[in-house]
């Protein structure tokens, strides 16, 4: 099992390889056209600021941050001595806790790319389609 991009798109390409390189490159356009229609409609249909998945982990944290007392932090730096807030870029329980206090919303601490605006951006490319082969 393997995590790397070009496995992924060869397991999905398998039965592909073997059509005419026309008919391919129109088979994978198809695929990753189909592949950003979906995350693109998914990503506007996500109802909070964040990923779903940078929300379930904000979630989580929250959970741990409502048996802490606050302590000092510097927010707009974006650290904490556990290093999970720079390891993420996401608020890690310290922070979120400092932030309730501070009436903060914690969204404002998450780096970009969390933030479910630019998932929509991302998918919003349009894939233009193969011209033709005479071309």
């Amino acid at each position: 099992m393997t995590t790397n991009t070009a496995e992924c798109i060869n397991s999905c390409l398998k039965f592909a390889l073997q059509l005419p390189m026309l008919t391919l490159a129109e088979f994978i356009r198809n695929m990753l056209q189909r592949w950003f229609h979906d995350r693109h409609r998914a990503a506007q249909s996500m109802c909070h600021q964040l990923t779903n998945a940078a929300y379930l982990v904000i979630l989580r944290r929250v959970e741990k941050c409502n048996f802490m007392t606050i302590n000092p932090i510097d927010l707009a730096r974006k650290t904490c001595t556990c290093n999970k807030f720079q390891m993420d870029l996401l608020p890690c329980s310290h922070a979120l806790s400092a932030a309730r206090d501070r009436n903060m919303d914690f969204t404002s601490l998450c780096a970009d790319y969390y933030k479910r605006q630019t998932l929509i951006d991302a998918y919003s490319v349009p894939i233009m389609p193969v011209g033709h082969h005479s071309t």
